[in-house]
């Protein structure tokens, strides 16, 4: 319910009139017509000729989150605030934005500076008792401002909500009790909101869930539905209510009604098609997503094919994605023409369908230039030419340069030219337009960690993340980096709040921490950290990536092998048809030097509960290049390197599996396919230089690629291939510099030069 407690700010600020001369005045008019997406560019306009503009700001960020775009909108709302007359507008309406996208730290900052201009503001005390509550952190706060909100409006409803979520969470069931009979009574008397009474339904159904009291809560869910069959909130929770209780059929008679009830109710819709998708009925969630494009109002039909593009894009069907994405933009073009914003998700699903000439096609046709740039740069890019991929990028800043994705793309353009000094400035700037938007995070993360800078790798992935969350893989780097610079306070907090919200990767955060150990002081203290987890346990299929680093680390340590191998049977005996469990078994035999036929039958029959383990086909890889047999080991590696997709370890060791075949040149088109990916990977610029040097070239490329390796965690054996190249050049100077400054580098704090 918390977007109708937000909805009395009143968020829809009138603008100040204008005289006839205002160049505000044909913005406001399309505006009122709802085109706001064409107000941008002359809003873009006029804060190049007025930058500081507290006025232009705040109606340039009320603009953007009225497009949805909450986190491009951030920037300018901060920067309005600093002009006093508009300092209370831009605070709510950054407040409500941070409030709705759940960033509760953001909005209850937002709020409290408004609060300290007009302490009696009941919006900005509303918004800041929800977040309060909903943040879980500050619950005698929330009441504070309740109070507050009941002396000023002693009649008002929305302040319901948070004081009974607080009195919750402080555990005072009493006064919950209390207030719940309070609202129950007002519902009663009538003249309250059908979404207030739904509230109270819900709540009460959380309530006695929370508290153990399942077949109560049931039975109240059931009355809720009963009463509220197609009420969003009620609906949406008692779908969670369920299956939690691992009662899917249930689930599915709710969705249906709903969306029977409700057809042009969009997001039913598209959660019964994902809820059919989870039973593996795809033809029938394809169905469901089919019939809303046959609607009679073009609003749901238009929204209906875009669902269903994102449906095939996850099945990985592009080009009917590409399709699904035209049928919108046609239907759109029989009232008006299409807004850029679906102009630009047409040309990026055709992009992904790699139909090039006709994203460009609809490139040409886009009037709004910072798509259109930004269209031309994504397919130059994808076409190979990054110089050209570069420079509409820059064109594209020129014109928006608060785009987090074009910034993104444009530092992966760099990368792969090698200019990670740009790429790194690129992901910077992503990250402080919206940090949670794209990967970027982790992405210079992993460059600075390559080049042992953990310090700054840790400072740039952390940013904002508790209010913009990093994806599980960012959580994981984390955890690799804290464990490699020795925060056990940080291992332990986030270790401790894996294990308890979200059990399924406590396995992949141990292996982490181990990994960092591992780097930092060798495989010895890695498997002893493991093994002093109280947790850890080879009987929960949760903990099978901690196991396989046991495994992995006790062998290579020659130290609790014993247990290892018994903790393996136990985790074997409980879930033999496991492929993980399996693939570590598999693994065991492989470090521990059994015959090969014996390992290679472990492998596959890994393979035969999971065709397409990646491990496993790596493992047969190993296998089958250990018995010279490399034709068969190659397709191995290059089956391993698709199912491991991001992992540079199977197209190297293809790459180098062809060197052996003595197909040189499919080698170096290999290792190249490998450094699009991870331009920054060592062993793979090491590997590409060695090819090309040894075949005497000694071009500012091969240099290039040395000197990647050497920069990005090289060894002995990457410098001394980059002396080589230097003296080869004549540049005996060059090479003993740089031999000088490597060694002082390994010899200090390991960053390095």
């Amino acid at each position: 319910m918390m977007a109708s407690g937000l909805a009395v700010t009143g968020l829809a600020f009138a603008l100040a009139a204008c005289a006839p001369s205002d160049p505000l005045e044909e913005i406001e008019k399309l505006q009122a017509q709802g085109k706001i997406e064409e107000t941008i560019e002359p809003l873009r306009e006029l804060l190049e000729q007025n930058p500081g503009d507290g006025k232009l700001l705040f109606i340039y960020g009320r603009t953007l989150s009225a497009m949805g775009k909450a986190s491009l909108a951030e920037w300018s709302l901060r920067e309005a605030m600093k002009d006093p007359e508009w300092k209370v507008s831009a605070g709510l309406q950054l407040a409500a934005d941070a409030a709705r996208g759940r960033n509760f730290p953001a909005a209850i900052e937002a709020a409290t500076l408004v609060l300290d201009e007009v302490p009696d503001s009941v919006p900005a005390l509303l918004i800041r008792a929800e977040s309060y509550t909903y943040s879980r952190m500050f619950h005698e706060e929330a009441l504070q401002d309740v109070a507050r909100i009941e002396e000023l409006e002693p009649d008002s409803l929305e302040a319901m909500e948070p004081k009974i979520l607080a009195l919750i969470g402080l555990e005072r069931f009493d006064e919950v009790k209390e207030a719940m009979d309070e609202l129950g009574r007002r519902i009663d008397e009538g003249g309250l909101q059908e979404q207030m009474s739904s509230w109270h339904c819900t709540t009460i159904s959380i309530f006695l869930w929370e508290h153990g009291e399942i077949d109560e809560s049931r039975k109240r869910w059931n009355q809720c539905l009963a009463e509220y069959p197609s009420d969003p909130e009620v609906v949406t929770k008692a779908l969670n209510f369920f299956d939690g209780q691992l009662e899917y059929g249930r689930s599915l008679e709710i969705i249906q009604k709903a969306l029977e009830l409700d057809p042009d109710n969009r997001a039913f819709r598209v959660r019964l098609s994902n809820q059919l998708s989870a039973f593996g009925r795809r033809d029938e969630a394809e169905k469901v997503l089919l019939e809303g494009t046959e609607s009679e109002r073009m609003a749901l039909r238009t929204a209906s094919w875009l669902d269903l593009a994102k449906f095939y894009q996850a099945l990985e069907r592009w080009d009917d994605a590409a399709d699904a994405v035209g049928k919108a933009v046609s239907i759109v073009e029989l009232m008006s023409a299409p807004e850029s914003n679906l102009l630009l998700e047409y040309a990026d699903a055709l992009l992904i369908a790699g139909r090039y000439d006709e994203a460009t096609e609809i490139a040409e046709d886009m009037t709004y230039r910072p798509h259109r740039e930004m269209v031309l740069a994504r397919i130059a890019q994808e076409q190979g030419d990054l110089e050209k991929a570069l420079e509409h990028f820059e064109l594209g800043f020129a014109l928006w340069p608060d785009n987090p994705f074009a910034r993104f793309h444009a530092a992966q353009a760099a990368e792969i030219l090698g200019d990670f000094d740009r790429a790194v400035e690129q992901y910077r700037y992503s990250i402080r337009i919206a940090p949670g938007a794209t990967d970027a995070r982790i992405r210079v993360a992993e460059i600075h960690m390559a080049q042992r800078h953990y310090g700054e790798a840790l400072q740039l992935l952390r940013i904002r993340s508790d209010s913009e969350p990093l994806a599980p893989e960012g959580e994981l780097l984390s955890l690799r980096l804290w464990a490699l610079v020795g925060r056990g306070a940080d291992v332990d907090r986030t270790i401790d709040s894996i294990r308890t919200a979200a059990p399924a990767y406590i396995g992949r955060a141990l292996a982490a921490v181990a990994q960092g150990i591992h780097d930092r002081a060798g495989a010895e203290p890695a498997h002893r950290v493991l093994r002093l987890d109280e947790h850890f346990d080879p009987a929960n299929l949760n903990y099978a990536e901690a196991l396989r680093s046991i495994v992995e680390y006790a062998h290579e340590a020659d130290t609790g092998v014993e247990e290892a191998n018994a903790d393996l049977e136990t985790a074997f005996a409980t879930f033999p048809d496991s492929p993980e469990i399996r693939e570590i078994v598999a693994r065991w035999a492989e470090l521990s030097g059994r015959p090969a036929p014996e390992v290679e039958a472990a492998f596959n029959a890994v393979l035969e509960v999971d065709a397409e383990n990646g491990r496993a086909l790596e493992g047969l890889a190993r296998v089958a290049a250990a018995e010279g047999k490399h034709a068969e080991a190659l397709a191995y590696f290059e089956r391993a390197a698709v199912a491991l997709a991001g992992d540079p370890g199977p197209g190297i060791e293809a790459a180098r599996t062809l060197l052996t075949l003595e197909r040189e040149k499919d080698a170096e088109a290999r290792i190249n396919t490998v450094i699009e990916g991870r331009p920054f990977d060592s062993e793979a610029t090491e590997l590409l230089a060695t090819i090309l040097f040894e075949r005497g070239d000694t071009s500012d490329s091969t240099l290039d690629f040395a000197r990647r390796a050497v920069r990005f965690g090289g060894d002995e054996d990457a410098l001394n291939l980059l002396v080589r190249i230097h003296e080869a050049r004549g540049e005996s100077d060059a090479a003993q510099r740089i031999s000088e400054r490597w060694k002082a580098a390994m010899s200090g704090e390991g960053e390095s030069t």
